[in-house]
């Protein structure tokens, strides 16, 4: 298994800026998992908050 990071993704959705933590292996699949649950969100910027042992 690769190494996980935690993510701070800020996104826009329905006009309102959000920020959450998401845990991942790269920054591409933290985009990912903000789109699956919000489908129209637009990804603004992504930020390596720490890396987490794997």
């Amino acid at each position: 298994m690769g190494k996980i990071n935690r993510y701070s993704v800020e996104y826009e959705w329905a006009n309102v800026i959000f920020y959450q933590a998401v845990e991942a292996m790269t920054i591409q699949e933290a985009k990912e998992r903000i789109q699956h649950t919000k489908v129209n969100a637009a990804i603004r910027a992504v930020h390596v908050i720490e890396d987490v042992e794997s």
